[in-house]
């Protein structure tokens, strides 16, 4: 009866719970995100703690603002026990990635509250992202099937940088309409976690995993009409752990994993670069507030925000897929090569059909016009 009861067919072990194990916590983190974040419309809402509409706001109501206070708490819980779980990768998770991200969240949490000089938030950018490639090492090449590689050299280091403190910021400045941002995160957390699956890096399966999940509790209460705003706690904070998932993968999967990963935030790169390229070229200062973003002009355009959301929601799943394409196993060469090409088309599709949609609407290169913009 002893040997029964001890039998490993009648009590497997932790390991061997673990495939239930990791997608129940993901439900967890889900579920704790959207609790977290209707706690905090309901404390925004008794302390007036709301953001109020303003001439570059794309909403008409004041509404509760710093709920991605909530993604950063439940990822921060969901990425100490991925660290717990894999030892070895504990001070790459803690260290040089959840540690940086935070202190980019606390920064944006004070912005939110106290807008700060562009000038200081960039230097403290700068130096979270070299901390970060210090830790987890620079970006060495860049691989894809196919082609030959790319050796950085000595230009490693500033690619990384750049890397980061552009995506930091990209993704910050994507969250401007209803749940732009936090689709945008869901989605690429769950590429970053096919990615994964697909080259097996299984802690990096789980991070992806967390991530999205964190991001949908929050897109519960963000979807259009939104009832609280993400703020740059949230999306500063995403866009700075998402720069660094690249360098979480063994060093020989870096370069390849870093091509893949990028053409799934590609809209939400992309645009930021158009507009910041757009300002520059007119003379204007491209790291002033604006709302000249080519997701914005859309909107003025008549389009509503769910809409756009989804728009560019269903674009970067189309580059996650194409990224996805040149990591698996076996992919036919013609299909890598096909998929390189999916990103750039589709910007371009993306731009040529927003200048005709504003042309026809009668709006100039900043998105303005005599009728007012639609918000909610």
């Amino acid at each position: 009866m002893n040997a029964l009861l001890t039998s490993p067919e009648l009590f497997p072990s932790l390991h061997d719970l673990e495939p239930i194990l990791w997608p129940g916590l993901a439900l967890l983190v889900f579920v704790i995100s959207a609790v977290i974040v209707d706690l905090v419309i309901v404390l925004a809402t008794r302390y007036r703690l709301v953001d109020l509409p303003n001439r570059r706001s794309a909403h008409a109501l004041p509404t509760a603002r710093g709920g991605g206070i909530a993604i950063v708490i439940t990822m921060a819980a969901a990425a100490t026990a991925a660290a717990f779980r894999w030892p070895t990768m504990s001070m790459p998770i803690m260290l040089g990635t959840l540690a940086p991200a935070l202190v980019i969240g606390f920064v944006g949490m004070i912005d939110d509250m106290q807008p700060l000089r562009a000038t200081l938030r960039l230097f403290i950018h700068i130096a979270v992202a070299a901390a970060i490639t210090w830790v987890l090492g620079p970006l060495q090449a860049i691989i894809i099937p196919g082609l030959p590689e790319v050796t950085l050299g000595w230009a490693a280091w500033p690619v990384t940088i750049v890397w980061i403190v552009g995506l930091t910021n990209a993704f910050n400045f994507m969250d401007g309409i209803d749940g732009m941002a936090a689709l945008g995160a869901v989605i690429v957390g769950l590429a970053i976690a096919s990615i994964a699956f697909a080259v097996w890096v299984p802690p990096l399966i789980v991070l992806g995993a967390f991530a999205a999940a964190a991001a949908a509790g929050f897109l519960v209460f963000n979807w259009s009409p939104a009832r609280v705003f993400m703020g740059d706690v949230g999306s500063a904070f995403l866009g700075t752990f998402f720069a660094a998932m690249p360098l979480l993968f063994p060093p020989h999967l870096r370069g390849l994993v870093f091509v893949p990963i990028a053409m799934a935030l590609w809209p939400y790169i992309y645009d930021p670069f158009m507009s910041v390229l757009r300002r520059a070229c007119n003379g204007h200062n491209p790291l002033h507030p604006h709302r000249e973003f080519l997701f914005h002009r859309l909107v003025r355009s008549g389009v509503p925000h769910a809409r756009v959301t989804l728009l560019y929601g269903f674009l970067s799943l189309l580059g996650g897929l194409a990224g996805l394409a040149l990591v698996v196993p076996d992919m036919p060469p013609e299909v890598r090569m096909a998929a390189l090409f999916v990103p750039p088309v589709l910007a371009i599709a993306l731009t040529a059909g927003i200048e005709y949609r504003c042309a026809r609407h009668g709006l100039d290169a900043t998105g303005t016009s005599d009728h007012l913009p639609q918000a909610t």
